[in-house]
């Protein structure tokens, strides 16, 4: 039986975004160690040359997904 092709808009739900997925990964699947290889993968990877506007973008994005690892993703890259 054939299916018919709708085109329609899709309807936003409330844990529709770029964060909330991500955020759950980082929090409830990864464990202390998965994370900080995560924040070191980051953190290497950041600074090799980076310009500072994507700098303070990438700071945010992490931030966005989780507080803590964004401010142990900064931390890394200042050197503090």
């Amino acid at each position: 039986m054939p299916r018919a092709v709708v085109r329609s808009a899709y309807t936003l739900r409330k844990d529709d975004d770029d964060f909330g997925q991500p955020g759950t990964l980082v929090r409830e699947v990864m464990d202390d160690a998965a994370r900080d290889r995560l924040v070191a993968n980051v953190v290497g990877h950041l600074s090799n040359g980076v310009s500072e506007p994507v700098l303070q973008r990438a700071f945010e994005y992490w931030r966005n997904i989780d507080k803590d690892i964004g401010k142990r993703i900064e931390e890394g890259v200042s050197g503090a």
